[in-house]
């Protein structure tokens, strides 16, 4: 598997961040506010039972969510497909929002913080090592007491 240079890679996928960018400037540009949320979730999972590998998983999912707000109305889309096509079309949900009569609010204070490495967790420890933790737990937990029939370690 090969690691995007740029993790945001896995947020904007066949996207590029200007056109990230670009795309939700158009789509909220008659609101008060809003944003474009993207999501990637990698997930992985081991079954093991009876000294044995049993079962492993791995799952991907990404999309992404486009709110706006103008007065006292929030307008909402989503979608699993991350593209310039599909924000587009989510954009399109935008457009039934009236834009405020009054004056736009003050923009909030940021508070962006950066709260995560740029390094997928999943891929810090290798597949084996993963087997072998599984392996280490099931003979402790056999070795501990000899009446220890069953060991589930996940």
């Amino acid at each position: 598997m090969s690691i995007p240079s740029d993790p945001r890679g896995f947020l904007y996928r066949e996207l590029d961040p200007e056109t990230a960018t670009r795309l939700t400037a158009e789509a909220l540009a008659g609101a008060e506010d809003g944003e474009l949320y993207l999501q990637y979730r990698k997930t992985e999972a081991f079954g093991f039972d009876d000294g044995r590998l049993k079962t492993a998983s791995f799952d991907t999912q990404s999309g992404f969510g486009l709110r706006a707000v103008s007065g006292e109305t929030t307008a909402f889309a989503h979608a699993n497909e991350v593209s310039a096509a599909a924000i587009r079309r989510a954009a399109e949900t935008m457009t039934l929002i009236e834009p405020g009569k009054a004056a736009k609010a003050a923009a909030p204070q940021g508070n962006n913080r950066h709260l995560y490495t740029d390094q997928d967790p999943l891929d810090l420890v290798p597949f084996a090592d993963k087997v072998n933790l599984c392996q280490s737990i099931d003979a402790a937990a056999r070795a501990r007491d000899p009446r220890v029939a069953q060991v589930s370690p996940t």
